[in-house]
């Protein structure tokens, strides 16, 4: 069922059409929780119900992998009609699991639960599918419960994607995410064009405080922008060799010659080509990034 992608915020939203519920965190959106949503559709698409999913504005333990706006957009593509979303604040933390649920039920009409075998919830962590179970039968709500999604010997976690991005392995993130990795922002109207001075123009990203970090490095990769796909290179971390020690993702799209100054960009990562280095001059410079430019050619 197609509708526009809704935010139900958990303290003072609803929705009274039927739906089934997804429920978790959903951080980093790897191939277990697209197994998740895959299962989800499927019940929703027999029985006309809509999908929506739980997840939080802020992080559960650090940094996120997809800040919360990166993750609805991310959602909508995979074809979820509405986020469920809560503060992990104080208030939340200290909720029984049942207070929780029960809230959830007067907030939406759940019509089935999916989650995962590992899911829990409430304070302390103390709910778990067995009490999820518990609390479904007493109320006649289909629960299911998916199995959990083996990837390189353990369980397809936002641990493992946050040990991928630690090591700049954009590869193997996206092979556990099922997905290439992505960063969206908006360009900064700020800078001092040095990438045009040296034939590269490119656009600047700044990153948001909660967003996990990639390891600093120059990567291949690609973005849509108007309407067509672009492969380019991207500078993730400092510039040393400007004496900027600034985490910035710099982008330059290769055939790209419009303003991209204050539009959003999604940039996807291919493959790290190389570290950052510091070049004795631009002309050093100039001529590694013609370099890298070929590689991807």
């Amino acid at each position: 069922m197609s509708t526009a992608m809704q935010i139900i915020d958990h303290g003072t939203g609803s929705l009274q059409q039927d739906c089934v519920l997804l429920l978790g965190y959903f951080d980093g959106v790897h191939i277990g929780h697209r197994k998740l949503i895959a299962k989800a559709k499927a019940i929703a698409a027999e029985r006309g119900y809509l999908v929506g999913i739980t997840t939080f504005y802020d992080s559960k333990n650090g940094r996120q992998i997809y800040t919360f706006a990166e993750r609805v957009c991310l959602f909508e593509q995979l074809g979820i009609d509405f986020v469920y979303a809560a503060a992990f604040d104080g208030r939340f933390r200290a909720t029984e699991g049942d207070d929780f649920l029960r809230h959830v039920c007067e907030r939406l009409s759940v019509r089935a639960f999916v989650c995962g075998a590992d899911y829990t919830y409430g304070k302390d962590a103390a709910g778990n599918t067995g009490t999820l179970r518990a609390f479904c039968e007493d109320r006649g709500i289909p629960l299911y419960v998916e199995e959990l999604v083996n990837f390189s010997g353990e369980k397809a976690a936002s641990a493992q994607a946050k040990r991928y991005l630690d090591a700049g392995d954009v590869q193997g993130l996206a092979r556990l995410l099922g997905a290439p990795y992505f960063i969206c922002g908006t360009v900064s109207t700020e800078g001092r064009q040095v990438g045009r001075k040296l034939g590269f123009p490119t656009a600047n990203i700044h990153l948001a405080a909660e967003k996990y970090p990639l390891q600093s490095g120059v990567y291949a990769v690609h973005l849509p922008i108007e309407g067509k796909v672009y492969r380019g290179i991207a500078n993730y971390g400092p510039r040393p060799t400007f004496g900027d020690d600034r985490v910035v993702l710099e982008i330059f799209a290769d055939g790209y010659h419009g303003d991209l100054y204050g539009k959003k960009l999604c940039v996807y990562f291919d493959a790290r080509i190389r570290g950052v280095r510091k070049f004795g001059d631009a002309a050093q410079l100039q001529r590694q990034l013609e370099k890298d430019l070929e590689s991807i050619r």
